[in-house]
């Protein structure tokens, strides 16, 4: 009877045990989509600023076309499209920046992908133990009653005799 109520007591703790690794992996879960929804958001501002500066520059690009048609002011023009060459320098070297954060950040939204679909996995393996644990102590309940039932019954037989 003793063993009984010990292996009920571990089975207890065991569950316990399980149900607060669950809520840790919840938890978890929750983090990363959290943080997969921000790496979503700042996806979508890249990609804005992209979209923007990529538009800026063929603005850029349009404005020293109509500089180079200005070749009877050498030195006006000289100075603009200098001033329009750097700007243009920035705008590609920020186009590349963005480019390069936006692959970074693809790249840190595919891995918290993998990292969510891993703790899915792990918070449903959890999940199924749970319940074969909670049907094997509900087992033992019910295999408990019997034997209480049986005990009762054998120390009826020992106060007959």
């Amino acid at each position: 009877m003793e063993k009984v109520r010990e292996r009920i007591s571990s089975l207890r703790a065991e569950v316990e045990a399980a149900q607060t690794k669950s809520e840790e992996y919840e938890v978890e879960s929750k983090r990363l989509a959290q943080e997969q929804l921000g790496l979503e958001h700042e996806i979508v501002s890249l990609t804005n600023k992209n979209r923007n500066l990529e538009v800026e520059l063929n603005e850029t690009l349009e404005k020293m076309k109509a500089l180079k048609g200005l070749e009877e002011d050498d030195d006006l023009l000289k100075k603009e499209k200098e001033t329009a060459q750097r700007k243009i320098n920035l705008l590609e070297q920020e186009l590349e920046n963005s480019d390069k954060s936006l692959r970074e950040t693809t790249k840190n939204f595919r891995e918290a992908d993998v990292k969510a679909e891993h703790f899915e996995r792990k918070m449903q393996q959890l999940e199924n133990i749970i319940v074969n644990q909670e049907r094997k102590n509900e087992e033992l309940k019910l295999k408990n009653q019997e034997l209480q039932v049986l005990l009762d019954e054998f120390n009826a037989g020992l106060d007959d005799f």
